[in-house]
């Protein structure tokens, strides 16, 4: 039986908002058979050193190390949650999210900064300082501006100042009071007021959406805070905005929220320990079950995964960069039926791949015209084929003992996505990055 922890705060007292949720993910792994225990991170006590080198105790009681973790602290983990979370980290324990990660994101000038290098598009923001250069903020951010407290959860510690003389109120009331809480200034971005999209990514896919609206008029739209939300199908370009936000912030499950802009869309935030009962509501989906079955699917992957002299096709396919398959097949499995085993689900891509498959002229990267490089003089040593419309990489591999392509059924060659040299899979070892497989997309 898999056996995991939750790590909280509280006390599981149902008038706490967490605590539901908390209850929601023991529901959920009763009914698969997951022994899932809550642990409050401050009754834990860390040994390092000595004959048990990493012990841990909690209440006075040794404890064993559990399969996995998942922290739902959220923006309110402090320094003793994240020195156990390290702990376990060097033990082995699989973390959902780490401590690194969870650090990170509850700073929201940190998120932002990380996004913004990534070159993902943000609101505009200045880190606050006493005493505030009023001029700076009109002349960079304009008004009305956002104030926001550099942590906080559930649409607490953000207000809007709508002019001038309202900013210049608030930082006199917090200079006289001498605040000493960070915060930042951001533009405010009138498209998305009273709005914005809730993305669960979860596993590197987003798994559901819903869009937030205010009912007051105000500009917040947290249900928490008393907004509502409707069931949301994120356009691509937003659904791949998220998948991004959560890979730069390396989180394995996060909320990503997301402004309406004129030109587009804006990442607000980003949550570790994201709330979902809203978004279970709009959307009809289990959130800790869907959670829960990506990590009993991946617990194991990293033993489990194939050697690369054993898999003849890695493909790692990102349709229009939207949807994410990762797919591996026996050594000789011909690349026409892995095309065709792709199913019913991707059945327009797989019918693309399958022509392609079974066209005589078979497709060759548009940066590697080669397909057979042991001499320079074989008649092989030319493209025999154009990569379809958008296509990145999808090269044949001619046998070495059998150049013909009309004799032997195609094997996959790896081409980097940036940069290197091509590689092979199967029986033609000794070219490349491994032999892991091929990447393409439409």
């Amino acid at each position: 039986m898999l056996r995991g922890w939750i790590l909280f705060h509280h006390e599981l007292d149902p008038a706490i908002p967490e605590v539901p949720e908390i209850l929601r993910f023991q529901e959920a792994a009763s009914a698969m058979g997951i022994d899932l225990t809550v642990y409050d991170p401050h009754r834990f006590d860390l040994i390092v050193g000595g004959d048990e080198d990493w012990a841990v105790t909690y209440n006075d009681s040794p404890m064993g190390r559990p399969d996995f973790i998942i922290c739902r602290t959220g923006a309110e983990t402090d320094y003793y949650t994240l020195a156990l979370l390290r702990h376990f980290e060097r033990r082995g324990v699989r973390l959902v999210n780490g401590p690194a990660t969870i650090e990170r994101v509850a700073d929201k000038l940190h998120t932002l900064q990380s996004l913004n290098r990534a070159g993902l598009p943000i609101p505009r923001t200045i880190l606050g300082t006493f005493p505030m250069d009023v001029d700076l903020v009109e002349r960079e951010l304009g008004f009305p501006v956002i104030v926001k407290t550099l942590k906080g959860t559930r649409g607490a510690g953000v207000l809007k100042c709508e002019n001038r003389s309202q900013f210049e109120d608030l930082a006199g009331l917090l200079e006289s009071a001498e605040a000493k809480a960070d915060f930042i200034l951001q533009h405010y971005v009138r498209a998305s007021h009273g709005r914005d999209v809730r993305v669960l990514v979860v596993g590197g896919r987003v798994v559901a959406a819903m869009e937030r609206r205010s009912l007051t008029g105000g500009f917040k739209s947290n249900v928490s805070l008393g907004g509502v939300g409707v069931a949301y199908n994120p356009p691509p370009e937003m659904a791949e905005l998220a998948v991004k936000a959560a890979d730069i912030l390396d989180l394995d499950i996060t909320g990503i929220d997301i402004l309406f802009d004129e030109e587009g869309y804006r990442i607000c935030e980003a949550n570790s320990a994201p709330g979902f009962q809203g978004l279970e509501r709009a959307s009809g989906l289990d959130v800790p079950s869907t959670i829960l079955e990506w990590i009993v699917v991946t617990q194991d992957a990293p033993a489990s995964a194939p050697a690369a002299a054993e898999s003849s096709v890695l493909a790692d396919m990102i349709f229009g960069g939207r949807t994410g398959l990762r797919a591996i097949t026996d050594r000789n499995t011909h690349f026409r039926e892995f095309a065709s085993a792709m199913g019913v689900r991707l059945f327009g891509a797989s019918m693309s791949c399958l022509g392609q498959a079974l066209a005589p002229a078979l497709l060759v990267d548009a940066r590697s015209r080669t397909v057979n490089r042991r001499r320079t003089g074989t008649p092989y040593r030319r493209a025999i084929g154009t990569p379809f419309s958008g296509c990145r990489a999808v090269v044949p591999v001619v046998h070495r003992r059998d150049p013909r392509p009309a004799l032997r059924a195609p094997q996959a060659l790896a081409v980097p996505a940036v940069g290197g040299s091509c590689g092979p899979t199967g029986s033609t070892a000794g070219w490349g990055v491994r032999g892991e497989g091929f990447s393409f997309g439409f």
